[in-house]
């Protein structure tokens, strides 16, 4: 696990065939601040990174395409159908097998912290499918992206709504 004073990422294998991954950092902006911006899809090839992309509507129970670029030194994308579940102004998440027959159980999240920050919380569960073969790759391979994911976040946050 790296715990620094804003972030944490941490990577567990559960079992041969299922890894657990939970990241969060410290944005200074309100959860509805935070919230907007992660729910502002259109805009997230100006800023977003690992997950450049989501076409559809956040809405609970729509089908939504997410898209990857797995590789940063890659033109490469990888795009990807959900059904998302939405707890609107603070969570929209996907459980449901993906490629490999990986069953993938991605989770966004906003909470309160404290004097006007949040935690941006991004977990996501992998397993069964080829999880047993490629789990530990890929499980670090997320982590990795789900930070620099949740870095831009940040950074467009507080550029938005510098105070």
């Amino acid at each position: 696990m790296l715990t620094s004073n804003n972030e944490t990422v941490k990577v567990d294998k559960i079992s041969l065939a299922h890894r657990a991954i939970y990241t969060d950092i410290i944005i200074n902006g309100t959860t509805e601040q935070v919230w907007s911006v992660l729910t502002d899809t259109e805009s997230y090839e100006n800023w977003a990174a690992f997950l450049i992309g989501i076409k559809g509507a956040i809405k609970n129970g729509e089908t939504i395409t997410t898209v990857f670029r797995l590789n940063p030194e890659k033109e490469k994308l990888t795009s990807i159908e959900h059904t998302i579940a939405v707890e609107w102004g603070s969570e929209f998440y996907w459980t449901e097998r993906g490629p490999g027959g990986i069953v993938d159980n991605h989770h966004f999240r906003v909470e309160p912290v404290s004097n006007g920050k949040s935690r941006f919380i991004q977990t996501d569960e992998i397993k069964k499918g080829i999880t047993w073969l490629a789990g530990s790759s890929l499980s670090k391979m997320y982590a990795v992206g789900y930070q620099v994911f949740n870095r831009s976040l940040k950074a467009e946050v507080e550029h938005r709504y510098r105070k």
